[in-house]
């Protein structure tokens, strides 16, 4: 007898390209869909859904939902918590009107801010698994502290993209089902060729004996992007053939932000693979700890690391060995120096990093770690 097909309801929070849209597409693509029936939906107008509704199964776009913001990601403020508080209740009952449209046998959220839906959940009667991915990690404010409480509380399990945003939630609970699952790669993504072609030379009219360093992460204040240029503005005077290429802009104010010929801005791209293949360092300044995608990527791609000591970040670079942390700017100018003199110690760690990317960020191992984690879970199911 043929095993009947189990239906997974995917959850997504935002109308803007980033990690997480990337990261769900790689595990919807490669889910079996003779094993499941998928239906991903987003509560977020915006430029993703166009990506998103490209992928297998169905799609579909619900308002009337708001995410609850408590991760380091969103700034700290009290309208954001006012915020949060005001839409809360009309988002666990929209919340309730979805699932009971889509009954699942699994829910997968995207991130910890859609724990309405676990709530939801609580007021059907149905045996329903639910899981929440931990993207980033939860502040230690009062809209974290609640965030964390509902996702262990109303959640069968979750996922978390490193050990330090697992640790954010603070679980007491052993037999609290619970895995890091680093996020991936999908190597066709990523150039192949560690041949330049200076085509981003071009594009930026510089020099092909430039040394460009590149920044490749959303214009976000934990981010920082603007600690970089700051940075940049220090070391560019002294290193006139520096450029510095930082992408991933949504606002265009953000792009104006600062007027030198060594500092290029530009906005969000969806294909990244001509930035790789013609930058000579990646650098991952952020000031808040947050898995840094854009490092496993350069990794792959071969480049070295040059990386701010926060957590989440350093669980992804091997000091020394695939790149540099930096603790001040000290440190930052002197590893950029030092990198930029010796190409041999960049190719070492670029060899480094993509032996180990291909190790530890592998999309088939991730993946098959995420869907043994759906299995497992289900027979611990506390919903019915």
């Amino acid at each position: 007898m043929t095993k009947a097909k189990r239906d997974i309801l995917y959850i997504h929070h935002s109308g803007l390209f980033g990690g997480a849209p990337r990261s769900l597409s790689y595990i919807i693509k490669n889910i079996n869909l003779d094993t499941y029936n998928v239906k991903l939906i987003n509560i977020a107008e915006g430029p993703i859904n166009s990506f998103l509704e490209k992928l297998p199964g169905n799609f579909e776009i619900v308002t009337g939902i708001k995410p609850f913001h408590g991760s380091t990601v969103a700034p700290k403020s009290i309208k954001l918590f006012l915020r949060n508080l005001f839409f809360l209740l009309p988002s666990i009952y929209n919340a309730y009107k979805v699932i009971k449209q889509n009954p699942s046998d699994i829910i997968h959220l995207n991130s910890t801010c859609l724990f309405c839906f676990a709530i939801a959940l609580k007021f059907i009667s149905r045996k329903t698994i639910i899981i929440a991915h931990v993207r980033e990690p939860l502040r230690s404010t009062l809209s974290g502290s609640l965030t964390a409480y509902f996702i262990k509380n109303c959640t069968d399990g979750v996922i978390a993209i490193s050990d330090y945003d697992l640790s954010t939630l603070h679980i007491e609970d052993d037999n609290f089902p619970k895995i890091v699952v680093y996020n991936f790669v999908e190597e066709s993504d990523i150039p192949t060729s560690s041949i330049k072609n200076y085509a981003l030379h071009e594009q930026l009219n510089i020099s092909k004996n430039s040394f460009v360093i590149l920044y490749l992460a959303r214009f976000a204040d934990s981010n920082g992007w603007k600690e970089l240029i700051e940075m940049a503005l220090k070391i560019i005077p002294e290193n006139s053939n520096f450029h510095f290429v930082l992408v991933g802009a949504h606002e265009k104010e953000d792009l104006n932000y600062i007027n030198n010929k060594n500092i290029h801005l530009l906005p969000f791209q969806k294909e990244v693979s001509t930035f790789f293949l013609n930058s000579d360092l990646f650098v991952c300044p952020f000031v808040e700890p947050h898995f840094a995608r854009g490092i496993i990527e350069a990794s792959y791609a071969g480049l070295p690391i040059l990386a701010n000591n926060v957590a989440s970040v350093n669980e992804l670079v091997l000091d020394g060995e695939t790149g540099f942390l930096y603790n001040n700017f000290l440190e930052f100018k002197n590893c950029l120096q030092h990198l930029a003199n010796d190409s041999l110690l960049r190719k070492e760690l670029g060899s480094n990093g993509k032996l180990y990317a291909k190790e530890n960020f592998n999309l088939v191992k991730q993946c098959k770690k995420t869907f043994d984690f759906y299995d497992s879970v289900k027979l611990i199911s506390t919903h019915g």
